[in-house]
């Protein structure tokens, strides 16, 4: 009897001290998203690179994590929810109204700078296809020669913009990179391209000297070129293009700035390219 009322009485006691744990709770704003229309929902790309909010006036807002504003596109009435899918791109749209959830593609259209990179094509082409490529990818090396078709099979109509971003993995990207910009400055930047491409797998100094001696360059001119601070910073702006593109990958093509996913052939970019030449095309 006695051990009972010793557990009772340990137990009322320890329910007599024990006090829940308290936190103070404070709320930081770290950014006020200004939007004209009353937002109904918010979605978070799954990459962290896009924020989409939905306002009750049937617009989707898309920002970027700094808050800039990147595009607005029209929704049907009545939608009142948001949610991303299983692409970072990709969302779903629930509708009030008409009771339906619609699966969307946002097409962002991102504006490039052309200025300094190399290009093949007319400045004037009615359609631009920006390319974000590693000198060590065994993907790029294998749409190089594709391109080569889209080339000659639109030399006036297409202008490919070449945009290097050097994959942290791959050691030699950025020397690679440097290497053929260099040749650029001898009218050499298209065969260097190809030959890095072909050796993409054995990429090293002595590879690049070789590239070097059979297009004939001049040596003194081509090593000075390479250590130019210029050409690290114009390989640093593409990194910061692409990223801010959403670039996650190579290669990464853009199609008068919107990102292409059909297949990597001339047959999948044909189709693209004649759609965008039907609409006028324009250039990005």
């Amino acid at each position: 009897m006695k051990a009972k009322w010793l557990f009772v009485f340990v137990l009322l006691l320890g329910t007599l001290l024990w006090q829940p744990c308290r936190a103070e709770v404070d709320l930081e704003i770290l950014r006020n998203f200004a939007v004209d229309a009353a937002p109904l929902d918010v979605a978070v790309s799954a990459d962290g690179r896009w924020i989409y909010v939905l306002t009750g006036d049937a617009r989707l807002h898309i920002y970027s994590p700094a808050g800039e504003l990147k595009g607005t596109v029209a929704v049907p009435p009545g939608s009142q929810r948001v949610a991303t899918g299983p692409g970072d791109d990709v969302l779903f749209i629930a509708n009030s109204e008409n009771r339906t959830v619609q699966t969307v593609r946002v097409n962002l259209q991102h504006e490039f700078t052309s200025a300094q990179s190399p290009t093949r094509g007319p400045a004037d082409a009615p359609v631009t296809l920006t390319l974000f490529t590693d000198f060590e990818c065994s993907y790029c090396a294998r749409l190089a020669p594709v391109l080569e078709e889209v080339h000659q099979a639109f030399p006036e109509k297409v202008r490919i913009v070449f945009k290097n971003f050097p994959l942290r993995m791959h050691r030699f990207a950025v020397q690679a990179a440097l290497a053929a910009l260099a040749a650029e400055d001898q009218g050499q930047f298209w065969p260097f391209h190809d030959r890095l491409f072909k050796n993409y797998n054995q990429l090293n100094a002595q590879k690049v000297e070789e590239i070097r001696q059979e297009l004939n360059l001049d040596a003194e001119r081509f090593k000075s070129k390479m250590q130019d601070p210029a050409l690290q910073d114009l390989v640093r702006r593409d990194l910061e293009e692409g990223n801010a593109a959403g670039v996650g990958g190579t290669p990464s093509v853009f199609i008068n700035g919107k990102p292409y996913r059909g297949a990597r052939s001339l047959e999948g970019f044909r189709k693209v390219i004649d759609a965008e030449l039907a609409k006028g095309g324009h250039q990005k």
